[in-house]
């Protein structure tokens, strides 16, 4: 009975934590090409080779 209920839990939470939405950036703020810390609105992160993060355009 314990592992059904601790089972039942993990899934629940596991439900609760892919449920994010992703972060939305707006034109102007810092980003990263990757996409770590969050997606641009217009869809366009300019980061050069060099620098650690770009900005949204």
């Amino acid at each position: 009975m314990r592992f059904i209920f601790i089972a039942f839990l993990a899934s629940i939470g596991a439900a609760l934590a892919a449920d994010k939405a992703p972060v939305m950036i707006a034109a102007g703020y810092p980003c990263k090409g990757d996409g770590t810390a969050g997606n641009c609105i217009s869809g366009f992160c300019l980061q050069l080779a060099h620098e650690t993060e770009g900005v949204c355009k």
